[in-house]
């Protein structure tokens, strides 16, 4: 009896550190950056693409998401202006702020006690705890070591979408000119709200 009121209490402990473990983490930082490797699945067995790049976010309200590789695109929020920078084609679309709140971006900006629902402790996998939100497109984060390791979303084609971070750094010193929209001359400009 000793032992699985043990094993009761040593489980009830594990869920209680992990639902503490989304909140712990997005507030712990005012700054961050990262590397990311993302990859778009049809299903678990096909990776349709992968692109890498970095993220770098500064708190209140600024961020930056560069894919180098295979293209170099950017997401860029500063000023309260939500950009997508296309360099290839050389073009870059203001857009609504309705859209980032759709995306994952939109849990970075919050802390969790501006958010009305946070996400809730799901299971672990890997070594990953996993926290899923009540978000019709399934967005759930996965930390390792208390640290954000992954998120996973699913698009609206049903497409499997992972994002895996690396080279975290919690509160690295960022420039305001790191979240400067340069764009050359030849650049299209659309707004599309």
């Amino acid at each position: 009896m000793t032992n699985l009121i043990g094993a009761l209490t040593l489980c009830f402990c594990s869920v209680t550190l992990a639902n503490n473990e989304f909140e712990d983490f997005f507030n712990s930082f005012e700054t961050l950056s990262a590397d990311f490797i993302q990859q778009i699945h049809a299903d678990e067995k096909k990776t349709l693409t992968q692109t890498s790049g970095y993220l770098r976010f500064k708190r209140p309200a600024s961020f930056i998401w560069q894919t180098r590789s295979p293209i170099k695109q950017t997401l860029l929020f500063n000023n309260h202006e939500l950009w997508l920078v296309d360099t290839e084609l050389e073009q870059a679309s203001q857009r609504a702020m309705t859209e980032l709140k759709e995306t994952p971006l939109y849990w970075l900006l919050n802390r969790p006690e501006q958010l009305q629902s946070l996400p809730k402790y799901t299971h672990s996998e890997s070594n990953v705890n996993w926290y899923a939100t009540q978000q019709p497109n399934q967005l759930s984060f996965g930390f390792r070591q208390n640290l954000l390791h992954a998120i996973r979303l699913t698009n609206p084609l049903g497409q499997k979408i992972q994002v895996t971070f690396s080279k975290m750094a919690l509160n690295p010193k960022l420039e305001k000119t790191d979240f400067v929209l340069e764009l050359a001359d030849d650049f299209d400009i659309i707004r599309s709200f």
